[in-house]
């Protein structure tokens, strides 16, 4: 009788969610963190990432309105990751209205699932947020990154800092 592991049976499925890297590194990224299709829904958001190094998970997230807690959980409405690739990604996000939003971007480059930081707890991975205003130090304002989805597809640019 022929055994098959359980991972050799679940490679297509992985496959297909983009779970798998070019370089054979398995990465968690799990279903409900897959990105829509681009222009398959109204209203949406295009995000264009820059600056992407390959290896480990490329992490985009949507933010609501919120004066306090901007990119905690509690204002987080989506979560987006990807394997990363060298260059420029897009990722899409289907949205319920259009509305005031802000993203935040970063290039998990050791695909823990988590931003690392440095001692000053600035990011010690590419990082970016929505309009690309440059970090400075103290936790970054949903102002500054805020931006206006319309009722039809809306892009967003940005470019990961180191």
């Amino acid at each position: 009788m022929l055994k098959v592991s359980k991972a050799l049976l679940l490679a297509p499925a992985l496959l297909a969610t983009g779970a798998i890297a070019d370089s054979g590194q398995t990465l968690d990224i799990r279903q409900h963190e897959a990105p829509a299709v681009c222009g398959s829904h109204a209203p949406q958001i295009q995000v264009d990432v820059a600056g992407v190094r390959a290896g480990g998970i490329l992490t985009v997230e949507l933010y609501a309105p919120s004066v306090h807690d901007f990119l905690r959980k509690a204002s987080r409405l989506h979560r987006i990751r990807v394997p990363a690739t060298d260059g420029t990604q897009t990722v899409c996000f289907d949205i319920n209205a259009a509305g005031t939003y802000a993203l935040a971007a970063y290039n998990d480059l050791n695909g823990d699932r988590d931003l690392a930081r440095k001692w000053n707890r600035l990011p010690a991975e590419p990082f970016a947020l929505s309009n690309n205003k440059p970090l400075g130090f103290g936790m970054p304002r949903f102002k500054d990154a805020a931006f206006e989805a319309g009722d039809g597809s809306t892009l967003i640019q940005i470019e990961l800092q180191e």
